[in-house]
């Protein structure tokens, strides 16, 4: 086998070493363009992205406030009559607490709204979906069982963080939820 010569090697489609590592010059300034034409889409895709992730966080927080107070008020009928215990334990979940001690300003905008109702059941399975009408647990007389229904209703506004053209600059989140009562 007879040894490989330079010659040989550029005709086979090697290139030597010094050609490769210099630039292109008119390429260079070309990538550059296209990232300073392409930057102000790409932020306000980043942005976009970011405000998508802040409503969908603070929707969730709202609608696990409502689901906490209900929870607390759907353990036994004495919380279900306790309608301030259901709106603290909405609050707390929302806005949270510091040192057991729940804090009053945060992402719930107003005061969460708490009912208990009842409903007779006899032996159909009836549920709490439509909520019975609120403060319909005393005097009731039932000739199945006595269904006890608990309701949390919280409400949030926020704005966005930038304005969109097109869109408003303040955006609502409810959350809402409904539980039977243990007995």
């Amino acid at each position: 086998m007879e040894p490989t010569t330079m010659s040989q090697e550029k005709a086979v489609g090697h290139l030597p070493l010094q050609t490769a590592w210099q630039p292109e010059t008119a390429e260079s300034g070309q990538t550059l363009l296209e990232f300073a034409l392409m930057l102000p889409f790409m932020m306000l895709l980043l942005l976009g992205i970011a405000e998508l992730g802040r409503a969908i966080f603070i929707t969730m927080a709202v609608t696990n406030a409502a689901t906490a107070g209900a929870a607390y008020g759907s353990q036994n009928p004495i919380d279900a009559s306790d309608i301030n215990g259901m709106q603290k334990k909405a609050l707390c979940d929302a806005n949270g607490d510091v040192g057991g001690a729940c804090q009053t300003t945060g992402i719930l905008t107003q005061t969460p709204v708490a009912i208990n109702g009842c409903t007779c059941d006899s032996g159909s399975g009836t549920s709490c979906n439509p909520m019975p009408a609120s403060g319909t647990c005393t005097g009731i007389s039932c000739a199945g069982q006595l269904v006890e229904c608990v309701q949390v209703t919280t409400h949030a506004d926020f704005s966005s963080l930038f304005h969109y053209p097109g869109l408003p600059q303040t955006f609502q989140a409810n959350g809402k939820a409904v539980q039977r009562v243990r007995k």
